[in-house]
């Protein structure tokens, strides 16, 4: 009569799980990473609400708006609704508990600012006479 039992010797259970401990160190920086672009994507919202507010504000207006209070309903629910802060141009905002004025840096041809949300991973600038290439007209995420 055999009565030898059959199962798993310990070398290979130590590898399954070293395999497992290496996926989990790969996988949950990317998790991280992935609950925070909403964030980033809502402050990027945020920014292109109010680039599009100020761009017929000046028409109609003849100036910008600089309190984020009167840049009306859209800019509201895109940008206070969401969480998003939105603080002056000259104000770097290196970590999210930056100085936020709720307001954008406003002049007679010009008005600047930036977006973060407090949980994403960086913040956005706009600067209106700025060129596109140099970053600050909402196409480059500035990490913190």
């Amino acid at each position: 009569m055999n009565t030898r039992t059959q199962g798993f010797t310990l070398i290979e259970l130590l590898v399954v799980i070293a395999i497992i401990g290496v996926l989990a160190a790969i996988l949950l920086p990317t998790f991280s990473d992935a609950q925070k672009r909403p964030n980033d994507t809502a402050a990027l919202q945020c920014g292109r609400a109010i680039v599009a507010f100020q761009a017929t504000a000046n028409l109609t207006r003849g100036s910008y708006a600089s309190a984020l209070t009167d840049m009306g309903p859209d800019v509201q629910e895109s940008c206070t609704t969401a969480g998003v802060s939105v603080a002056l141009n000259n104000v770097r905002a290196d970590n999210p508990g930056a100085g936020v004025s709720q307001a954008v840096s406003t002049s007679a041809t010009n008005y600047a600012f930036q977006v973060f949300h407090p949980r994403g991973t960086g913040y956005y600038l706009f600067n209106q006479e700025s060129a596109p290439s140099t970053g600050e007209r909402l196409n480059r995420l500035y990490r913190w």
